[in-house]
């Protein structure tokens, strides 16, 4: 007879669907991708639009870091080491 598992909190639930199911390989993967990305559009905004947006990257770059690894974050420290 299988033994029913604990419901999960509503939060863990909603952690786990902003992750995605991804592991942290594939957000750092996401991340790097995204990186680039963004540094390609500060040069063309710095280059071809003469515009500096270094302000504005950098708080990107951290609002994009949170989404990217503060959810696998709380997952492994609510699940364990496993």
């Amino acid at each position: 007879m299988p033994t029913p598992q604990a419901p999960q909190p509503a939060f863990l639930r909603k952690v786990e669907e902003l992750n995605g199911g991804r592991s942290i390989w594939a957000n750092l993967g996401a991340f790097l991708c995204v990186l680039g990305m963004m540094g390609a559009a500060n040069y063309i905004c710095k280059f071809a639009l003469h515009a500096d947006m270094s302000y504005v990257l950098r708080i990107l770059v951290v609002a994009m870091a949170c989404y990217f690894f503060v959810p696998p974050l709380v997952l492994w420290l609510w699940r364990g080491r496993s």
